[in-house]
Formats: structure tokens, C-alpha cells, sequence
């Protein structure tokens, strides 16, 4: 750490310009993960077909998926730029075994499952349907996963009232459409939210 006064000043605004570039990837992060999802069950309730085509429903979906993971990627590298001690791949992978606080370690369980989640897409074919859709799946709790990670990280730099003018306005439409997701059709049905198949 720098010991000249002009140097410590540098420092700390440089520190706050990537800790304002990681709070902003993070809220654009979750943004996009919520509408990735809420557009994920509108893809596979098959919702949406009748206004798009299938494939732009699928290719829409996979847009908004990858947006989402390479700002949750900018979120984690410009966090690890705040680390001033070295720090391996059983730290980044294992956060929690690290010592790092539960929010972090949240964080990235929540980054691991949507990696496993992106592979899986990526090898659908050798997978065959079922497992891929079983892996596919790992998408909600690494949503619940992340709605823990923001909570934690609102309370703990401040920002509560922030989370709970946007954070809570976003995360209610992905539970309600979760929800609807996987309800029995015929319950659907009787309460007119979709139509009963000619």
C-alpha cells in the first residue's frame, strides 16, 4: 500500500472507481438475470411462440443468458481487483473455505451453477434431453442463489433501500412466472392464464 499521502489519495479513488464499476456490473448483473429467466420460462412454457418464431424465442433467450454472464464476469473481476492479497484458484472456486463472507461465497456458488448451466446448453447433444434439462434447471437456484448475494451485499454496503425500490420490483416477476412454470396445466387453465389446447 502506498505511504505518500498523494499516492494514498490516488489509491483510494482509484479503489472507489472499481468498486463503483463492480456495484454498477452487479446491478446490471441481476437486472439481466432476471429478465434472462423470466424469458427462459416464456421459452419453455411456450408462452411467447405464437407472437416470434421459435428459434428468436431460443436465440433471445441465449442473448440475454450470455449479457448476463459476461457482466456477473465483470462483477467478479473488478471485485478481485480490490484484493490486495494473493489469492489461488481454491479461493475463487471455494470462496467460503477461504474465509470470505457468506455474501461473497453466495456470489460465486451462484456464478458456478450458471457455468454449469451455460456447459450443459453447450453440450445438450452429448447429454441427451433429460440430463441436460435436470442440469438446465440448476438456472433457479443459481437465481435464488444470486437474490441472496444482492440482499447480503445491500445490507452490508448500504444500500437496502436501493434493493428494495429495484432489487424487489425485478426478483417478483421471475418468482411469479417460476411459479407459473410449474404449476399442472390444468390449473392454468382454470384460471384462465393460458388456453386449453384445441
Amino acid at each position: 500500500m502506498p505511504h505518500h499521502p498523494v499516492l494514498q489519495l490516488a489509491a483510494s479513488t482509484q479503489d472507489e472507481g472499481v468498486r463503483a464499476a463492480a456495484a454498477l456490473s452487479g446491478w446490471l448483473a441481476y437486472g439481466l438475470l432476471c429478465l434472462t429467466l423470466c424469458w427462459g420460462v416464456f421459452t419453455s412454457a411456450g408462452w411467447v411462440r405464437r407472437a416470434t418464431g421459435r428459434q428468436t424465442v431460443r436465440s433471445g433467450h441465449l442473448l440475454l443468458a450470455t449479457v448476463t454472464l459476461a457482466f456477473v464476469l465483470s462483477h467478479v473481476l473488478t471485485l478481485l481487483f480490490l484484493r490486495e492479497e494473493r489469492f489461488g484458484l481454491v479461493n475463487l472456486l471455494f470462496p467460503a473455505a477461504a474465509g470470505a463472507p457468506l455474501r461473497q461465497a453466495l456470489g460465486a456458488l451462484a456464478f458456478e451453477l450458471m457455468l454449469v448451466v451455460t456447459l450443459s446448453v453447450a453440450l445438450r447433444r452429448l447429454l441427451g434431453y433429460r440430463r441436460w434439462l435436470w442440469l438446465h434447471r440448476l438456472a433457479y437456484p443459481a437465481a435464488l442463489l444470486g437474490v441472496a448475494h444482492v440482499l447480503l451485499g445491500a445490507l452490508a454496503g448500504g444500500r437496502i433501500a436501493l434493493l428494495w425500490l429495484a432489487g424487489v420490483t425485478l426478483v417478483v416477476p421471475v418468482l411469479t412466472l417460476a411459479v407459473l412454470r410449474f404449476l399442472p396445466a390444468r390449473v392454468l387453465v382454470s384460471a384462465r392464464i393460458i388456453e386449453e389446447a384445441p
